[in-house]
């Protein structure tokens, strides 16, 4: 997968993203929510043998079979919304390489990760994404009831690793709900994978996230 297709899943999927606010409306648990330090977080690795890759996450994610996230789907969403989040987990689907879908249904968060070809990363593209995601935004706000808030947005590189990282806060006004959407794309020991988190509120992954063995 070359940069433009994959940055065409990637706006088409955030697109999708923004309209689905079925699973995020628990907002008052406190759990993994508060971890703000590395030391700090409680969970556990799953490995996805496919592409020899451990992540970490909260003990209450949960792991799904696409069947099984489509019930789950079924019980919770409304009908519109339920057609949205299938759509958009097809385009992710459609990326070339593995996708893995996990839930926590204490918080109704959704962790999906794309395990796709090595695509290193340099400043200059991630500087390119954000402009192209910040545009898309603009112009998703014009025609809809979305509004879009960038929370942060950072690009980290060394000799062996590059992540890209963005977070944005996602307002229906039409619903009256929030939700917030954090990317990740981290380059490292030849493979590259692809995060979009869904949550109904501002968190911090970045502890799990460093946990993670590529």
């Amino acid at each position: 997968m070359n940069k433009s297709s994959f940055i065409l899943h990637l706006l088409f999927s955030l697109f999708m993203l923004s309209n689905t606010s079925c699973l995020s409306i628990a907002k008052d648990v406190k759990s993994w929510i508060e971890v703000s330090d590395m030391e700090d977080v409680q969970g556990k690795y799953h490995f996805l043998t496919e592409d020899q890759i451990k992540i970490y996450l909260p003990l209450s994610f949960k792991k799904y079979s696409r069947a099984g996230y489509e019930k789950l789907l079924d019980s919770l969403a409304s009908k519109k919304d339920y057609k949205l989040e299938l759509q958009r987990l097809e385009l992710l689907r459609a990326m070339e390489g593995n996708f893995h879908i996990f839930f926590d249904e204490g918080t109704r968060s959704t962790y999906t990760i794309n395990t796709i070809p090595f695509m290193p990363m340099q400043k200059g593209d991630a500087q390119y994404l954000l402009g192209v995601i910040s545009m898309n935004n603009e112009k998703t706000s014009r025609t809809t009831d979305l509004n879009f808030t960038k929370i942060t947005a950072k690009f980290n590189s060394n000799s062996t690793t590059q992540v890209f990282k963005a977070i944005h806060k996602i307002e229906n006004t039409k619903k009256q709900s929030t939700s917030f959407n954090s990317s990740y794309i981290v380059s490292a020991n030849n493979k590259t994978i692809y995060i979009q988190l869904l949550t109904g509120f501002d968190v911090n992954f970045d502890p799990f996230l460093q946990k993670t063995i590529l």
